[in-house]
């Protein structure tokens, strides 16, 4: 008795499902914690983080990389609103804290010469060895995601009449293990206060 031959067997391209549920994870704990007074100060790297791990996850799901596109998607919807209710308890601290206290007036002798009288300037940079993506938030405002090409410096200069919380981060497109560091720097009146090199993810943050 003869038996006809097996099909060889197929193997299953390995999916890369976890920076999308990374994604998830980080913004749904992020959320969490945005709610709460003082502690709330927690979420704000786990949102950003979560946001950007999130993109990659969504990234991947559309180039057939991993199929867990709608959590990545939740990860990108509850990070933002996590990160959007950390902005939110920033300002309104900020606020209570400049109409408790009153602010003298600066002696001309103290005022950083790069920066219009009575200003600060804040100066976030970034540099990228892949195509990476790119979030900037400071106090209300935060971008919309741009894309670096590999090897493109980005830098943008912020005036500010009082110091908002900032943080800038990039991370790479698609990650492959062993690639060159990204790096941020965020300068505040002629002064380094934050400075990473990181290949998954670089993040830089600025407390006043």
């Amino acid at each position: 008795m003869s038996y006809a031959p097996m099909p060889p067997t197929q193997t299953q391209p390995q999916r890369k499902n976890g920076l999308g549920t990374a994604g998830f994870v980080l913004g749904l704990v992020g959320l969490v914690f945005a709610f709460i007074p003082i502690i709330g100060v927690i979420a704000w790297p786990l949102t950003i983080l979560g946001l950007i791990f999130g993109v990659i996850g969504i990234t991947r799901a559309n180039r057939g990389q991993a199929d867990n596109k709608g959590m990545a998607i939740a990860g990108v919807v509850l990070s933002a609103v996590g990160l959007l209710i950390c902005v939110i308890w920033t300002a309104v601290f900020s606020k209570a804290v400049t109409d408790s206290v009153p602010t003298p007036a600066a002696p001309p002798s103290i005022q950083s010469s790069g920066a219009p009288a009575g200003k600060h300037t804040v100066v976030l940079e970034v540099t990228t060895t892949a195509k990476s993506n790119l979030l900037w938030t400071s106090g209300f405002r935060t971008n919309s995601q741009e894309v670096l090409e590999p090897g493109k410096p980005w830098s943008r200069t912020l005036s500010m009449d009082t110091l908002a919380w900032t943080s800038v981060s990039v991370s790479p497109v698609s990650y492959e293990p062993g690639g060159k560091d990204n790096t941020c720097k965020i300068t505040v009146d002629g002064k380094t206060v934050s400075e990473q090199a990181n290949g998954v993810a670089a993040l830089c943050t600025f407390q006043p």
